[in-house]
């Protein structure tokens, strides 16, 4: 199924007949998307140096509205400025198996990527790119922080050409003037996932997002409300206030889930925008997924390279009963296992849908059972527990007496200390089918990890004092993608799994790298 909504003619206005291998130029309108990319960086950058602490609330006290709106103005021409320079220098050429890009504000750095390292290819399309049939095209290489190469504003039918030739599909000796259209038909495509709107809505419901979203909240709530409820104390408003404060905690109450499901609404909303009508597509071998409202994303990745795959599941996603996968590739660091930075995802799952692991990478398959880890996990952190909790508790109840609030609290929290781990041990598990080892973890939700064992650069069998009594082991697993770990295991399965996963990788006839 071809996407039609990244189709679009160009413009006359666009070059059509330059050849690949000049030095070319971004579209005039690639300066919009530079211009907002800058803005967002600037507030990201020092949006809680702002509101941190107080300090936005004392500098708007500070400043009169006219000195902010000059200096709003004036941060946003200096934007303005070095977008129109990074701009009028940027420039970029395709070579026989290489993209070779300049560019820098200041200083200019040129860059060369082969054709072979690039493992991930992303279009986007925002929408005031839609009318004029441009798109902004990146590309990522293995262990890269961040896109190494990214072309905002060149044109659709360019873009594909680019995107062929890197993934191997288009020869070298293409025809530069075929048309976009004529190179789609020969492209075998078939979906594997579509997402309907409600699942989409359903994913945002269940994401981590809505818990930034209560925090953001909380946030500017906690730093503006004392400002506003200045402003408020001489006002009609605030006797109304006061006089309704003490009958009227329903009516508060009301007030508070009325925030909270309009925050859930807003996480699924967003969630529409972003992934709205995802599919996902295997295109002659490579895996496409393809959605967005605002801003039309097309990622393209090659199975090759493709070093894992995560099924995860919130808390809020079981009451639903949402998953969403995510496909792991080569990085720098962490970031990608610990969910700092997501690449790939593939939302709106069902438990049915988790067979679409054997549809990404044959052969894999969700196993039905996993077997546990040692229950001494389990008796070791609640007897950490018991020690951290029983001490203040005896001392509190001494002193305060048995039926204290602080005593119950106390004991509340050993409660839950002691539930908490009892959830985290029943989670964790492992199985090991036909050289891809599964791992499972985490509390209310849960994560299965799936990943070859050829795949493994280090293997690490770690004991502690109580562990080496009971013949016991951490495993840690290093992978291109981050660190797997699966704690206390028997010392025998975590030596064999150590030493299988070294010897596959040793006689392993692919680079995995």
């Amino acid at each position: 199924m071809q996407n039609q909504s990244l189709r679009r003619n160009p413009p006359t206005w666009l070059p059509t007949t330059m050849s690949e291998s000049e030095w070319q130029r971004l579209a005039p309108l690639a300066l919009v998307f530079l211009v907002l990319t800058g803005t967002q960086k600037f507030v990201r950058e020092n949006l809680f140096l702002f509101v941190g602490a107080g300090a936005g609330a004392a500098f708007l006290d500070w400043m009169g509205p006219r000195e902010l709106l000059l200096g709003l103005l004036a941060v946003f021409l200096i934007i303005v400025a070095s977008a129109m320079i990074y701009h009028r220098r940027f420039r970029f050429r395709l070579e026989d198996d290489a993209v070779r890009v300049r560019r820098g504000l200041l200083v200019r750095k040129e860059l060369r990527i082969r054709f072979g390292r690039v493992q991930n290819i992303q279009l986007g399309q925002p929408f005031y790119f839609r009318p004029f049939g441009l798109v902004r095209f990146s590309l990522e290489t293995p262990g890269a922080t961040e896109k190494e190469v990214e072309l905002p504003g060149i044109p659709m039918a360019l873009a594909e050409r680019m995107r062929d030739r890197i993934a191997g599909l288009a020869a070298v000796d293409t025809e530069q003037d075929e048309p976009a259209a004529d190179r789609a038909e020969g492209h075998s495509d078939r979906t594997l996932f579509a997402a309907g709107s409600w699942r989409l809505f359903v994913h945002g419901l269940s994401s981590n997002q809505i818990w930034l979203l209560v925090g953001a909240f909380a946030y500017l709530f906690g730093t503006f409300s004392e400002r506003v409820l200045r402003r408020l104390a001489d006002t009609p408003v605030a006797e109304d206030i006061a006089r309704t404060a003490p009958t009227g905690w329903l009516l508060w109450l009301g007030l508070l889930v009325f925030i909270a499901v309009g925050l859930f609404m807003l996480s699924g909303l967003l969630s529409l925008i972003r992934f709205h009508a995802f599919s996902l597509v295997d295109r002659d071998g490579r895996l496409v997924g393809v959605g967005g409202l605002l801003d039309r994303r097309e990622q393209t990745v090659r199975r090759a390279k493709i070093t894992g795959l995560t099924l995860r599941q919130t808390a809020l996603g079981r009451l639903w009963g949402s998953w969403y996968l995510l496909v792991r590739q080569t990085r720098s660091g962490q970031d990608e296992m610990n969910g700092a930075r997501q690449g790939f995802i593939v939302p709106g799952l069902r438990r049915d849908d988790t067979s679409l692991v054997g549809e990404l990478v044959p052969g894999w398959q969700v196993p039905e059972q996993f077997a546990l880890i040692s229950a001494r996990y389990r008796r070791r952190y609640w007897l950490l527990g018991l020690i951290l909790f029983s001490v203040p508790l005896l001392m509190l109840s001494i002193w305060l007496g048995q039926g204290h609030p602080v005593v119950l609290l106390v004991g509340l929290g050993l409660a839950i200390t002691t539930l908490i781990t009892h959830l985290r041990y029943r989670r964790w598990g492992w199985a090991l089918d036909k050289g891809q080892l599964w791992v499972r973890q985490g509390m209310l939700g849960q994560s299965l990890d799936v990943f070859e064992l050829d795949r493994v650069q280090q293997a690490q069998v770690v004991q502690s004092p109580y562990q080496r009594r009971h013949q016991l082991a951490n495993l840690n697993l290093i992978l291109p993608q981050g660190t797997v770990s699966v704690p206390f295991l028997p010392l025998d399965d975590a030596a064999a799994l150590a030493n299988q996963a070294l010897y596959a990788a040793e006689t392993s006839m692919m680079h995995r790298v």
